[in-house]
């Protein structure tokens, strides 16, 4: 079913609980501001994970998403699940343990506009997207056309995304075919001074896009 045309910018989103689970959230970007809470889980000196409470985003990447998702959703409560540090590479452990402290702070859609690879430590995301949705959690997760089996977004029941830059802004597809049958426009929001190919855009913003689509659509 194809959802062309339905307007997502600015609908009110009382009472909703959006978890975020990237690179952390800069809650006073111009693009967010709001009601933001989180954490970070990470991998200490010791080996072990652990969780503290510093979900700034030292990469931009989660803020971003975050401002595509405010944007649509200018009232949802933002819960931020920092799982990498000072690049784009992280464990799937500490992603499958984001999505369940999502899960457990009672979110109602969970945004992870990430990929991972297939790997042994596979069945921890899966079991952990599982736990999510049996708690209540609509997952969204980025994919990509050229790689088939990425995880979470290639498991059963996860909104797989792909960018697809032919739709108009509000354009949301969300039987598409393929492994990931959602479609949005991978764009940011615009930032003063700075020309929109110089932004990040992709997947992971078409992900956002349709998060919150999924989020509206659920809203009694």
């Amino acid at each position: 079913m194809s959802q062309a045309g339905v307007k997502i910018i600015g609908q009110a989103a009382e009472n909703l609980l959006i978890g975020i689970v990237d690179t952390g959230i800069n809650s006073w970007h111009s693009h967010v501001r709001g009601d933001v809470r989180g954490c970070r889980i990470f991998v200490n000196g010791d080996g072990r994970i652990c969780e503290d409470g510093e979900y700034h985003d030292p990469i931009g990447h989660g803020t971003a998403v975050a401002g595509v998702l405010r944007e649509a959703l200018p009232e949802a409560t933002f819960i931020a699940i920092r799982v990498f540090e000072r690049d784009l590479t992280t464990y799937p452990s500490l992603v499958a343990r984001g999505i369940l402290r999502a899960a457990a702070a009672g979110c109602d859609v969970i945004n992870l506009s990430l990929a991972l690879p297939s790997s042994a430590e596979a069945g921890l995301i899966a079991d952990a997207c599982v736990s999510a949705q049996e708690a209540g959690a609509a997952l969204v997760a980025a994919g990509h056309p050229d790689h088939p089996n990425l995880l979470p977004a290639s498991l059963p029941g996860v909104y797989g995304v792909i960018a697809d830059d032919e739709l108009e802004v509000d354009e949301i597809e969300m039987q598409g075919g393929g492994p990931y049958p959602c479609r949005a426009r991978g764009i940011p929001r615009n930032l003063n001074n700075l020309p929109p190919e110089a932004n990040l855009s992709g997947h992971s913003l078409a992900c956002a896009r349709v998060a919150a689509y999924v989020a509206l659509a659920r809203k009694p």
